[in-house]
Order: structure tokens, then C-alpha cells, then sequence
């Protein structure tokens, strides 16, 4: 039996998908945010294992793979990121690339309190500095029920996209080729001199002022 065979099965849950739960029960606006205290690659609702990961080196490591609902591409989650996860009520089943507009706007207002400019959007809901991403979304919809995942790359090891995912099949048109390690970028890489906390604590305050409003 080769390492292959012997890759971990995806842990049970969906990525914040406790969060979604809540908020089915209860109605009220949810956020989280929060920096992942160990690896995972997770990957997005169509997304398949023996295409978009590498199911070797991910056994080999004792990494773990997760789903998540929602589109966008697979991903490392791990220490050095910020992740952010909304699930609110808005006024249209559709408009979801508005609606992604309109939460990384939140992040870029954050990030800006901290006098970290340049940050721009990409793709379809990336956003990005001197062309290199430094965020990539999500977005899940229930009709009315809107559940955003955002991952913001602060001080992460970006190696470990190269020695976990493969390279993907759709790409958006920003990346012209480019592997991960050359197509992402960090905070810290472009001159960011605070911590992981500092990014959270602005995004917080952000969210907090502007979560009530999204309709």
C-alpha cells in the first residue's frame, strides 16, 4: 500500500461550519476571526482530493484536509493568518461578487489602520498587493443566508502551499502562471512590522462597526 492509499480522511466538520449552525439557530449576525493554531489544507465544496492536494506529503506530515462550503480554490490554513468567517441575513439571493466586494473592503479598511496601503482587488474576490495575493475568499449562499470565509496571509510559511497543494486547474487570469510561492505574498514580505494580533484586533473592530450594516 503506497502513501497515497494511506492519506487521512477529511475530519468531519466543514471549516466554521459550526458558525453557520449558529447563526441558522438563532438568526443573529455571526463573525469570526481568528488565527489557526495548526495546519490544514481545506478544500472548497467541488473541489477533489487527488487533484488539488498532495495526498502524500500531507500523510507523510500528519496534516489533516477539510471541506468547506463554498467555492473558491483549496488552501493551507495555519499559524500566520488571519481567518475571518461571516454568516448574515442580506437582501438578495445574487449580487455575491458585491457582496465580497463589500466585506474585503472591510479588510482593506482595516489593514489601513495599521498604514498598510496598496492593498487592491484581484481576480474575482482576491485581493492583492503589487499584484500578489495577500487574501482569497469564499462565499457559501442559502437563498438569503450569506457565509463569507476570508484568509488574510499576515507572517505564514508560503513553502508549505507548494508542499501541499498542487497547482490548481482554474486559475484567474492575475496569476499569468506563477506558482504559489511566487504568486502570494505576506504582510510581513511587503514591510509590515506588526503581528497577527495587530491584524486581528483592526479587523475586529472593523467587523464590529460594519456587520450590522450589510444588507
Amino acid at each position: 500500500m503506497d502513501v497515497r492509499e494511506r492519506a487521512p480522511e477529511p475530519v468531519g466538520q466543514t471549516v466554521n461550519g459550526d458558525l453557520l449552525e449558529s447563526y441558522l439557530a438563532s438568526r443573529v449576525p455571526v463573525s469570526r476571526i481568528y488565527e489557526p493554531d495548526s495546519l490544514c489544507a481545506v478544500l472548497g465544496a467541488a473541489g477533489k482530493p487527488q487533484q488539488d492536494l498532495l495526498l502524500d506529503a500531507l500523510a507523510r506530515d500528519g496534516v489533516p484536509w477539510m471541506r468547506r462550503r463554498g467555492g473558491g480554490g483549496t488552501v493551507v490554513l495555519g499559524p500566520g493568518q488571519v481567518v475571518l468567517a461571516v454568516v448574515t441575513e442580506v437582501d438578495s439571493p445574487f449580487r455575491n461578487r458585491e457582496y465580497a466586494g463589500q466585506i474585503n473592503a472591510w479588510i482593506v479598511e482595516a489593514l489601513r489602520r495599521l498604514s498598510i496601503t496598496g492593498v487592491h482587488e484581484a481576480g474575482i474576490s482576491d485581493l492583492a498587493i503589487r499584484e500578489k495575493k495577500i487574501v482569497g475568499t469564499s462565499i457559501y449562499r442559502t437563498r438569503l443566508v450569506l457565509f463569507y470565509q476570508a484568509s488574510i496571509l499576515v507572517d505564514t510559511d508560503i513553502s508549505l502551499f507548494t508542499r501541499y497543494l498542487a497547482m490548481p486547474a482554474r486559475v484567474p487570469d492575475y496569476r499569468r502562471g506563477r506558482s504559489h510561492e511566487d504568486f502570494c505574498t505576506t504582510l510581513v514580505r511587503e514591510g509590515f512590522r506588526g503581528s497577527v494580533r495587530d491584524v486581528r484586533d483592526a479587523l475586529q473592530e472593523t467587523v464590529e462597526e460594519r456587520l450590522p450594516l450589510l444588507r
